[in-house]
C-alpha cells in the first residue's frame, strides 16, 4: 500500500515539476538580465530628461508602460513617455507642442505623428522606438479628459500591487500571446494589451494559476480586481454593458473594460490554448512564429477540399496609405459586408472567419467557399395559393418563368445572374467603388480574384 500511495505521489511530483521547469527555460530566453534591466531603466531616464527639458512650464513627465513597470519582453524595445499637461491647456494644442518638444528634445531625429484620440510624435533614439504622448495630469479617472490619461494611474497601480516574482508571469503570458497572434489592442489584431496581461497575472496570483483559471473560462468572464461593482443587481448586468467575451474591470476607472478589445474568437483561442498548454506543456507554445497568411490559407485550401467542390478564393487589392487602426476598422467591416453578400447570392461559407493580411504594400483577403459553381436556375418563393391576387401579381411580376406548386405555395423558376463567388465579389466591389465611402472602395481594374 505505502508503496502504490509513494507511486501516486510520485506521478503528482513529475507532472508539477515538469511544466515548472519548462517555465524557467522559456523564462531564461524572454526574461532581461539584471543588466539589461538596469540599461533600459537608465535610457528611459535619460530619454525622459531630455524631454523634461524641452516641456513647457507647468508640465510633468512620466515614463509608462512595461519599462516603468518592470514587465518588458528581453527583445522589447519601446518606450512610452508621457507629457503631462494642466487641464487648463487646449487639447487642439497637443499636436503643435508635442511637435515642438520632439525638435527640442531631439533636433535633427525624423519622427511621425499618430493618432489615437489625439495626436503623439513616434520617433526613434538610441535603437529604440519611442512614443511621446500628451496627456493631462489627473489624480484619479474622474479627472480624466480624454482616454490615454488613466495610464499614468495604470502604473502606479501595477507598481503598488504586483509582487516580483509575478513580474515572471507576465513575461511569459506576453511572450505566449506574441507567438500565437494574440499579443495586442490594435484593431488589426483585437487581442490582449499589456495592462490587461499584468491584471489577469494579479488576479490569479501566476502564470499557471492564470492558465489554469482560463482553461476553464465559460464566456462571459467577468474580474473585478477592487470590486467596483458588488451587488447582486449589478454584476449580472455587465454583461449587457461591456459585451459577452473577457469583462476586467480597470481597478482605476470601474467604466472601463481593459478587455474590451478583445474579441471572442480571440478569448477562444486563447481559452483553448491554456488547455492544450495544460495538456501538453512544452516550449513551442511560447518560441514558435506566430502563422502566417500563407500557412493560414493553406488550413483554408484544406478546408475547401474536405468538400469535394470546394474551392479557397483570394482577392488582393492596393494597400492605401491610411494609419492602421482606420485601415483595419474599414477592412473588418468591408469582410462582413462581403460575408453577407456571398451568403445572400447562395454561396456556403464553411468557414464565417475570413483571413485577411496587409503586407506587402496590399490587402489580402481569403476565403473557403462550399458550392464555387451555383445551379442555371433557382427557385424564388412566392406567397400561399390561397392569396389570389397576390399570385396573380406574383406571375406577372416574373413574365416567362416556370412556376411551380409545392406545400400550398407558388415557386418561380429564374435564371440566375450570380453562379460563381467571383461573380458576386466583383459585383460588390462594383457598388463598393460607386459608393465611394471607403478607402478600400477600388475600381475592379484594380482589383485581383483567384482561386488559390
Amino acid at each position: 500500500m505505502q508503496t502504490f500511495i509513494s507511486v501516486i505521489l510520485n506521478a503528482l511530483s513529475m507532472s508539477a515539476i515538469k511544466p515548472s521547469k519548462m517555465l524557467s527555460q522559456v523564462l531564461t530566453l524572454i526574461k532581461p538580465s539584471k543588466k539589461e534591466r538596469k540599461e533600459e531603466q537608465r535610457f528611459a531616464k535619460a530619454v525622459a530628461a531630455k524631454v523634461r527639458k524641452a516641456v513647457p512650464k507647468g508640465c510633468r513627465v512620466a515614463i509608462t508602460g512595461s519599462i516603468a513597470k518592470g514587465t518588458f519582453l528581453r527583445d522589447s524595445k519601446e518606450l512610452d513617455i508621457f507629457v503631462l499637461f494642466s487641464k487648463k491647456q487646449p487639447k487642439e494644442r497637443f499636436e503643435s507642442l508635442i511637435v515642438s518638444v520632439v525638435k527640442k528634445a531631439f533636433p535633427g531625429t525624423g519622427y511621425q505623428l499618430s493618432y489615437a484620440e489625439h495626436p503623439y510624435a513616434r520617433f526613434h533614439h538610441g535603437g529604440r522606438r519611442v512614443d511621446l504622448v500628451p496627456a493631462y495630469a489627473i489624480k484619479h479617472a474622474g479627472e480624466r479628459l480624454s482616454a490615454v490619461d488613466r495610464s499614468v494611474l495604470h502604473t502606479k497601480y501595477i507598481l503598488k500591487n504586483m509582487k516580483i516574482r509575478q513580474k515572471d508571469g507576465v513575461l511569459l503570458l506576453k511572450k505566449l500571446l506574441k507567438a500565437n497572434g494574440l499579443y495586442g489592442a490594435e484593431i488589426k489584431i483585437e487581442g490582449f494589451p499589456g495592462y490587461l496581461c499584468e491584471l489577469l497575472v494579479l488576479r490569479y496570483r501566476s502564470f499557471m494559476g492564470l492558465v489554469s483559471a482560463a482553461a476553464l473560462w465559460n464566456p462571459p468572464t467577468i474580474i473585478d480586481l477592487e470590486r467596483h461593482y458588488k451587488t447582486k443587481k449589478e454584476i449580472p448586468s455587465l454583461p449587457k454593458r461591456f459585451g459577452p467575451g473577457l469583462i476586467v474591470i480597470d481597478p482605476t476607472d470601474r467604466n472601463r473594460n481593459v478587455a474590451a478589445a478583445v474579441s471572442l474568437e480571440n478569448l477562444k483561442r486563447y481559452i483553448l490554448l491554456c488547455r492544450r498548454l495544460q495538456k501538453n506543456p512544452k516550449e513551442d507554445h511560447f518560441l514558435r512564429a506566430p502563422e502566417t497568411f500563407e500557412q493560414k490559407l493553406e488550413k483554408l485550401a484544406g478546408l475547401s477540399a474536405r468538400f469535394g467542390k470546394g474551392s479557397t478564393l483570394l482577392i488582393t487589392l492596393p494597400k492605401p496609405e491610411i494609419v492602421d487602426d482606420v485601415l483595419w476598422g474599414q477592412l473588418r467591416k468591408l469582410m462582413k459586408q462581403l460575408y453577407s453578400r456571398l451568403e445572400s447570392d447562395g454561396f456556403e461559407l464553411p468557414h464565417s472567419d475570413m483571413i485577411a493580411d496587409d503586407s506587402e504594400n496590399k490587402i489580402r483577403i481569403a476565403f473557403a467557399v462550399k458550392n464555387p459553381i451555383l445551379p442555371a436556375e433557382m427557385e424564388m418563393a412566392g406567397p400561399m395559393l390561397g392569396m389570389h391576387k397576390n399570385v396573380a401579381d406574383f406571375r406577372k411580376h416574373h413574365t416567362g418563368a416556370k412556376f411551380v406548386k409545392r406545400k400550398n405555395r407558388i415557386f418561380a423558376v429564374v435564371k440566375r445572374e450570380i453562379r460563381t463567388p467571383e461573380a458576386s465579389v466583383r459585383g460588390f466591389f462594383k457598388e463598393l467603388n460607386k459608393k465611394g465611402k471607403s478607402h478600400l472602395a477600388f475600381a475592379l481594374s484594380e482589383i485581383s480574384i483567384r482561386r488559390a
